[in-house]
C-alpha cells in the first residue's frame, strides 16, 4: 500500500524559497513599481496590457533589418577593469607592465584570458616569466604580456617601426626639406611648386677624396614612402631640385622629394602598355624648359612637360614619328639627352635613341623632329654624350658609340655627325656599356660646359678600362677587374673623383672607385650592405648622395659625408 507524501516541513519550504524564490517577493516587487495584483482584475488588466505591448514590440521589431539585431561584443564593459588592471600593474613595478602605447586599443579582446590560469613552474622555459620565486600561477592576459616582453629583450624593437615624424626633427640645422613641408601632397601642384621655388643646389668647391677608405651614411630608402612594384630600371636627379625621379617595369614613373629622412613620394604617373626601360629630367641651361623623357621596348616614347602652366592635368607628349627613319628604330627603350648649340647660338636639347644595325638618331627634344643619324658598323652595345668647349662661350656636342667588339666612334653632332675619332678599346671583346666622366653631363646643374676627362668601357667578363682623353695615349689608365659578371652600370661621380661599376647578374655586385689612384675603396660596400642585385646607379648633381635600385624595387640611398 503506498503512502501518501507528506506536505514539506518548515525547514524544506525555507530552502525552496532561497533556491526557487516564491510568489510573494514577486508580487511585492511589483507593488514597487506602482502595480496592485492583489485584485483579478487588476491582474486581468495587467496580462492584457503585457500582451497589447508584446504584440507592438514584435510589430516593430518585423520592421528592423536583419544586420540591425545584432551588435559585436568587442569587450568594452570590461574596460574599466582592464583600466585598473593595467594601473596595478604600474604600481607594482613589474617589468612585465603593459606596453601598448597611448591612444592604442586591442582590434579584439578575449575575456577568457582573464579567467584562464596558466602554471608557470612545469617547465625551464616558462619559470622565466616568473617575477618571483614564489609566483606559479598568472592570467592569460599577463602570460600573454610576459611572453612579449620578452621575446623584445631577445629581438629588440627595430628603428623603422618609430613613426617618421620623430626622425624628422632630430636636426634642425639642416632645413632644406622645411621649405617644401606645405608642397608635398602627391599630385601635380607639389611638383610644380617646387620646380618654381628657387632653391638651387650650390656649387662647393670638391676636395680631394682620401684613397683608401670612405665616409658613407645609410639614409631611409629614397622610396621607403611609396616602393615600386618591380626592378628599378632608371634612376635620374634633377639637375637643380632635390628631387628623385624612378622608372622600371610597373610602367609607373615616380617622383620623390630627397631629403634624406622622409623622402616623400611627390607625385607619380601611371604610362599605360609602356614599361619603363630609361627615364631621365632635362632641364635646359636658362630653366625654362623643364621635362621628363621616358621610353621602353615601344616603337614611341614619352615627354611629360613640368613647365606646363596648367598643373591640374600632367601634359605628356607622345614622339613616335622619325620620317622616313623607322627602319633605323625599332624601339625607343634606350635614349640619353644632350646639351647642343646651333650655328646661330641658340640652345636646345638632344634626344640621342639607340637604333638598329649600328644607327644613333638625334631628334630635337622640344619639337621630337629628327635632325640627323649616326652610325658605326656591327651591333651598337652603348653610347654617351660628351662635349668640348670652343671659343666665345660656344661648345661642341660629341657622340661616343662603341660596339661589341671593342670599336669605338665619336661624331660631332654640330657638323652633321662627322666623324672625328676612331679608336679601339684595348682587349675589349664582348663591350656591354661605355660612360664618360669628369666634366658637363645632362645631370650636372646649370654651369660652364667642360670636357669630361674620364672615359670608362666595361665589358660581359666583368673588366672595366678606363682611359684619360686629357691624355694622347691609347693604352688605358688603369683596368679594374673586381667583378667576373657583366657590367651592367658605369657611373662617375660629378666632380670626376669616383666610378661606380656595377654588374646585375649578380647579388651585391657593386664597386667604388677612387680614379686618382685606381684603388677600389676598401671599407664600402661590405658583406652587411643591402644592395641585392643591382639594376640602376646615380649620383646626386652635387655627389652627396648616391643612389642604388635593384631588382627588389628598392631604392638605397647613402650620403657621401666627404661631400
Amino acid at each position: 500500500m503506498e503512502q501518501p507524501i507528506p506536505p514539506p516541513d518548515e525547514e524544506e519550504l525555507l530552502l525552496s524559497k532561497l533556491v526557487f524564490g516564491d510568489n510573494s517577493e514577486f508580487f511585492s516587487e511589483l507593488q514597487n513599481v506602482g502595480i496592485d495584483l492583489s485584485s483579478e482584475d487588476d491582474a486581468a488588466e495587467y496580462e492584457q496590457n503585457s500582451d497589447s505591448e508584446s504584440s507592438e514590440g514584435e510589430n516593430e521589431i518585423g520592421k528592423v533589418m536583419d544586420d540591425q539585431l545584432f551588435f559585436l561584443d568587442d569587450g568594452e564593459q570590461n574596460a574599466d577593469d582592464e583600466d585598473a588592471m593595467d594601473i596595478d600593474d604600474e604600481d607594482s613595478g613589474c617589468e612585465y607592465s603593459d606596453e601598448s602605447e597611448e591612444g592604442e586599443q586591442d582590434a579584439w579582446v578575449d575575456s577568457d584570458d582573464e579567467r584562464l590560469q596558466i602554471t608557470i613552474t612545469e617547465n625551464n622555459r616558462s619559470k622565466k616569466l616568473r617575477t618571483s620565486y614564489v609566483e606559479s600561477q598568472v592570467n592569460g592576459r599577463e602570460y600573454v604580456q610576459r611572453l612579449r616582453s620578452q621575446f623584445e629583450k631577445i629581438y629588440p624593437k627595430p628603428n623603422w617601426i618609430d613613426d617618421e615624424d620623430d626622425s624628422e626633427i632630430e636636426d634642425d640645422s639642416e632645413n632644406d626639406g622645411e621649405d617644401y613641408e606645405n608642397v608635398i601632397d602627391g599630385d601635380i601642384n607639389a611638383l610644380s611648386k617646387i620646380l618654381e621655388r628657387t632653391y638651387n643646389y650650390t656649387a662647393k668647391g670638391s676636395k680631394l677624396l682620401p684613397p683608401k677608405t670612405l665616409d658613407i651614411t645609410r639614409l631611409k630608402d629614397a622610396n621607403v614612402s611609396h616602393p615600386s612594384r618591380s626592378a628599378i630600371q632608371s634612376l635620374s636627379f634633377h639637375p637643380t631640385k632635390p628631387i628623385l625621379l624612378t622608372g622600371g617595369y610597373d610602367r609607373t614613373l615616380r617622383v620623390y622629394h630627397i631629403d634624406g629622412k622622409a623622402n616623400h613620394l611627390i607625385t607619380s604617373v601611371h604610362i599605360k602598355g609602356t614599361p619603363v626601360q630609361t627615364c631621365s629630367f632635362f632641364s635646359s641651361q636658362d630653366g625654362k624648359e623643364q621635362k621628363v623623357y621616358t621610353g621602353g621596348r615601344r616603337r614611341y616614347m614619352h615627354a611629360w612637360d613640368l613647365s606646363n602652366n596648367n598643373t591640374s592635368v600632367a601634359k605628356i607628349d607622345k614622339i613616335s614619328r622619325l620620317y622616313g627613319h623607322q627602319d633605323t628604330q625599332r624601339s625607343f627603350e634606350k635614349f640619353r639627352l644632350a646639351h647642343f648649340q646651333d650655328p646661330h647660338g641658340n640652345r636646345h636639347g638632344l634626344i640621342c635613341l639607340q637604333g638598329n644595325n649600328g644607327w644613333v638618331n638625334i631628334l630635337h627634344a622640344s619639337t621630337g623632329i629628327w635632325l640627323q643619324g649616326c652610325k658605326i658598323e656591327g651591333v651598337i652595345s652603348d653610347f654617351c654624350i660628351d662635349y668640348k668647349p670652343l671659343h666665345n662661350g660656344r661648345f661642341q656636342t660629341t657622340l661616343i658609340a662603341t660596339n661589341t667588339y671593342g670599336n669605338i666612334w665619336e661624331f660631332n653632332l654640330n657638323d652633321n655627325g662627322k666623324t672625328i675619332r676612331r679608336w679601339k678599346d684595348d682587349g675589349g671583346i664582348g663591350v656591354t656599356r661605355i660612360q664618360v666622366g669628369g666634366g658637363t653631363s645632362i645631370s650636372s646643374p646649370n654651369q660652364r660646359i667642360t670636357q669630361n676627362r674620364w672615359i670608362a668601357i666595361g665589358s660581359d667578363s666583368g673588366f672595366v678600362n678606363v682611359y684619360d682623353r686629357h691624355s694622347d695615349s691609347q693604352r688605358p689608365v688603369f683596368t679594374l677587374d673586381q667583378l667576373t659578371t657583366t657590367i651592367s652600370s658605369l657611373e662617375f661621380s660629378p666632380d670626376g673623383q669616383m666610378l661606380c661599376v656595377a654588374s646585375r647578374a649578380t647579388k651585391d655586385a657593386l664597386r667604388l672607385v677612387h680614379l686618382a689612384t685606381g684603388t677600389v675603396f676598401s671599407n664600402w660596400p661590405t658583406s652587411g650592405t643591402p644592395l641585392g642585385k643591382v639594376t640602376s646607379v646615380a649620383f646626386s648633381p652635387r655627389g652627396e648622395m648616391l643612389a642604388v635600385g635593384n631588382e627588389q624595387g628598392k631604392v638605397r640611398l647613402w650620403r657621401l659625408n666627404h661631400y
